[in-house]
């Protein structure tokens, strides 16, 4: 039964997500052609709000785990594994060449697996992520929170803060 699921969600939206991709690649980076590509793509996740925009390049695995809100923004080149479920708010900006990744390899004896562990992602209302941003499995980051570029977020972040760094530390208390 498991691996009839996965056949099935391969075939009817994970392969669906990769058409959209090879025939929109060569529109610009546009609100109207990130809009269009949205749109194309919106019919294949878990669940999607009104005027999504995704840019030129993104990558989503398991489609069917990523819940969108109204008015969300995946810049170009973001690659997104929602193994374990994906939630994003309303008005919330992923920035370019980030990555949001719900599941962790497995160590075994010492050594990496090919096996994996995965946790849901939660980012809340209005979180603005800048660019070559890193979301590891199993965080929550509140509404209104400020992901500064490259940083790496692997603990919970609450509402209203700005966050930066390598791991992502709290940088300015309560931007309301």
């Amino acid at each position: 039964m498991k691996k009839s699921k996965a056949i099935v969600q391969f075939f009817f939206r994970e392969i669906p997500i990769h058409i959209i991709n090879l025939v929109t690649a060569l529109l610009p980076n546009h609100l109207v052609t990130n809009r269009i590509r949205g749109a194309l793509m919106a019919p294949f996740l878990g669940k999607c709000g009104k005027r999504l925009q995704i840019g030129k390049g993104v990558i989503i695995n398991n489609p069917g785990n990523l819940f969108l809100g109204d008015d969300c923004y995946i810049s170009h080149y973001c690659y997104i594994q929602a193994k374990g479920k994906v939630s994003l708010g309303n008005n919330v900006i992923i920035g370019p060449m980030s990555v949001i990744a719900s599941s962790n390899h497995i160590f075994k004896n010492g050594m990496v697996t090919n096996k994996g562990i995965s946790e849901p992602i939660v980012i809340g209302d209005g979180t603005w992520c800048g660019s070559h941003v890193i979301i590891t499995s199993g965080v929550n980051i509140g509404e209104g929170v400020v992901v500064g570029a490259g940083a790496v977020v692997t603990k919970n972040i609450p509402s209203y803060e700005k966050v930066a760094g390598i791991p992502a530390k709290i940088i300015n208390k309560s931007i309301r």
